[in-house]
């Protein structure tokens, strides 16, 4: 019977000293758009994306850019902008899954756009958290894209 709980136990300790599979590289995910897409009346539009990061350090920055499918012929350069990711600090050393959502407005996405019929578009997501880590670069699905009528 000692034997069986000694086996138990140690069962249960290497259970519990178990390690997150989520490593210090943080981690981005698409969630959803909201709307789900972007028409004459679009005001503001948000993409919700989720990320992880195993040390829970990801408060610093978060890119993004929005490439529409009429642009990129035009041009070949990807204009990237940013924003500081929120207070997540209580979480610091533990790991993090959290979503994040990004509102833009629509001098965000439409300003300077030139009409093309059945348009779409995409984000491009990056994360860097405080020790420089960055993930990966996440595309997100295309989303119609029809800003004049």
């Amino acid at each position: 019977m000692k034997k069986f709980l000694y086996l138990l136990l140690a069962v249960g300790v290497c259970y519990a000293c178990k390690k997150d599979k989520t490593g210090t590289k943080p981690l981005v995910y698409f969630k959803s758009y909201q709307p789900d897409s972007i028409t004459p009346t679009t005001e503001l539009f948000t993409l919700t994306m989720r990320v992880e990061d195993g040390d829970g350090d990801i408060e610093d920055s978060i890119y993004y850019a929005i490439l529409k499918d009429s642009e990129i012929q035009l041009s070949k350069d990807t204009i990237w902008d940013g924003a500081k990711m929120p207070n997540i600090g209580q979480n610091r050393g533990n790991s993090v899954k959290a979503d994040v959502s990004i509102p833009f407005e629509s001098i965000k996405f439409a300003a300077g756009y030139n009409w093309a019929p059945n348009d779409s578009a995409h984000y491009l997501i990056v994360i860097r958290d405080n020790a420089g880590n960055k993930s990966d670069t996440v595309a997100t699905p295309k989303f119609s894209f029809r800003r004049n009528q």
